[in-house]
């Protein structure tokens, strides 16, 4: 199992929060998911969870924070990011099968979410403006849009 991020439950958004910055490289691309950062665990339906996992199981946790900052983010394109989640899934100990099935359905239906609306715009200028005086501030790629309206 690869490093795992350092999380807190957040019972008023039902998400998780990130309470340090959150590094790891992928095919050579160093990502950098900045502390603050909220995310729902894995995007998987209740009737998948048999067959895969439930959302906040502790090997998806991680390849889907790193998948969930890049839709953010897009400092790689939709199906890089979609490539990351399937590698971090196998390095994070997931079989080859289900690691196939949860790329197969975000390859199919990623490109829903990866546009983001103003709810997702206002969540990253928060998150720009907690984190904007950091030295390391361009090591987390915010949408140029985001840090000119922040």
């Amino acid at each position: 199992m690869l490093k795992q991020p350092k999380l807190q439950p957040s019972a008023l958004t039902n998400k998780y929060e990130l309470t340090w910055d959150f590094e790891i490289q992928v095919d050579g691309v160093d990502i950098v998911v900045p502390k603050y950062f909220r995310y729902d665990g894995a995007s998987i339906p209740a009737v998948a969870w048999q067959i895969t996992f439930t959302p906040f199981h502790p090997d998806i946790m991680m390849p889907a924070l790193v998948h969930d900052w890049l839709f953010y983010n897009h400092q790689v394109d939709r199906e890089q990011a979609d490539d990351f989640l399937y590698q971090l899934l196998r390095q994070n100990g997931v079989d080859n099968l289900r690691a196939n099935m949860i790329w197969g359905a975000v390859r199919a239906g990623g490109h829903f979410f990866w546009d983001n609306d103003e709810e997702d715009k206002e969540f990253l200028r928060k998150l720009y403006r907690l984190v904007k005086n950091r030295p390391n501030i361009n090591r987390y790629h915010f949408p140029q849009e985001i840090v000119n309206t922040a």
